[in-house]
């Protein structure tokens, strides 16, 4: 083994003592290894190597550095029989060289001894690792609490009625009755004509209309056959004058052959209504289809556009036909009316006093109008508040209306001293 020092040896030696007042340990030992391993001609190496490794472990286990105990000072007595111990080896090793043969060519040399301190190579502690922390399974997101909306309100219905009890006088202000005279009213019923069925019914209408009520009557197919020219108006619209009234319709008598001009009766009534600023209710009484190929549907469509508070509706008396009914329930819904069928004197009589009913508008808060509809009708509203006016220029307000929650609400009507009031009826529940 080299025992000779030279530049790369001194190099390893500097650097493992910088690296020892560092406290870089492990670099230190690194070094210093190398340097043992290359020569012998340093001989603290070997504890300098030690030193660093005990430090190395002293920083891995996070631990203070022990302090050695401090050294106790020998007894007297101890210290003499050391000294006498040291002095006997020395007497018997003298004796020892003295008595050796002479003859022996070895020479005893006199060589220097170095007390070896180097201190035992301590064995790095295996120490084992931490225990690593258990791994924590991330949980998964928590799903977001989602707050249910509000159901959407639900609808409810609407309608105006008359109280149980009750027989309202009032009708709408302006009322055009237009009579079917065609030569098919001569047929008969339970062995009566038609048109004497038609003309009782009318007849007990205007008894019980309300004084102030503007009527005007017009009859077709009364006058000529095969002539669809033939629609005559027999009163203007003026205020109600039951004997003239009564004998006007009295007066009209069918004729074999008459035709059934709808359309050219509907345009001649618009006309003649044209000026009138309120609502105007014109009631058709026919037992038949348009037979003068006119458009009745789209002639009621046209007035109603024209002018939305003139309305149409439609009395179908002893249909047979099934087209029939469908082009007269057409006329009433694009006129804005109501169709009402009738098969016997009752239930004509019935139907003409509801045609003749008060209407009724529904406006939603923001004063758009909702629905319009005679006495008796319902529809339904989405769930609001709403303002009720029932007759021709709003006879009666009814503010403050509640509909929804999928029950019906009524306006019950009933007159008190000429007086008409109304009520409203939710569910059984009756609010004044």
């Amino acid at each position: 083994m080299n025992t000779e020092r030279n530049a790369e040896t001194e190099r390893l030696y500097n650097q493992g003592i910088a690296y020892m007042r560092e406290g870089q340990w492990e670099q230190a030992v690194e070094v210093l290894s190398r340097l043992r391993a290359m020569s012998h001609a340093y001989p603290d190496v070997d504890a300098l190597i030690a030193d660093a490794q005990l430090k190395s472990e002293i920083d891995l286990l996070g631990m203070p550095a022990a302090t050695p105990p401090p050294r106790r000072r020998p007894a007297r007595a101890t210290l003499w029989a050391g000294l006498a111990v040291i002095a006997l080896l020395g007497t018997a090793l003298a004796a020892v060289l003295v008595l050796r043969p002479a003859s022996t060519d070895t020479t005893v040399a006199a060589q220097q001894s170095f007390i070896n301190l180097t201190l035992p190579t301590i064995a790095p502690t295996s120490t084992p690792p931490p225990t690593p922390l258990p791994t924590l399974t991330p949980l998964p997101p928590a799903t977001p609490v989602v707050t249910p909306s509000p159901p959407p309100p639900i609808p409810g219905s609407i309608g105006v009625r008359v109280a149980n009890g009750q027989r309202l006088t009032r009708t709408t202000s302006n009322l055009a009755l237009i009579l079917d005279a065609s030569g098919s009213m001569l047929g008969r019923i339970d062995g009566q004509p038609k048109t004497d069925i038609a003309r009782q019914a009318l007849t007990a209408l205007v008894q019980r209309l309300p004084e102030g009520t503007n009527v005007a009557l017009r009859a077709y197919g009364h006058r000529r056959s095969d002539d669809c020219s033939d629609s005559q108006l027999l009163q203007e619209l003026s205020p109600l004058q039951r004997d003239v009234l009564i004998a006007q319709i009295n007066a009209v008598r069918p004729v074999n052959g008459g035709r059934t001009p709808i359309a050219v009766s509907l345009e001649a009534t618009a006309a003649e209504l044209a000026g009138v600023s309120d609502d105007v209710l014109v009631v058709l009484v026919s037992d038949g289809d348009e037979t003068c190929d006119g458009d009745p549907v789209a002639a009621a469509a046209a007035i109603h556009a024209a002018n939305p508070r003139f309305r149409v509706s439609v009395i179908g008396f002893d249909i047979e036909e099934r087209e029939w009914r469908q082009r007269l329930e057409a006329i009433a819904a694009a006129g804005g009316g109501t169709y009402f069928n009738a098969a016997d004197a009752t239930q004509l009589a019935d139907a003409l006093e509801q045609a003749v009913a008060l209407t009724y508008r529904v406006f939603d808060m923001q004063g758009v109008e909702m629905y319009q509809g005679q006495i008796g009708s319902t529809t339904l509203l989405p769930a609001g508040v709403y303002r009720v006016d029932i007759g021709g220029d709003a006879q009666l307000t009814v503010d403050a209306v509640h509909v929804g929650g999928g029950l019906p609400t009524f306006i019950e009507l009933r007159e008190e001293s000429g007086q008409l009031r109304a009520s409203v009826v939710t569910d059984d529940r009756v609010a004044p």
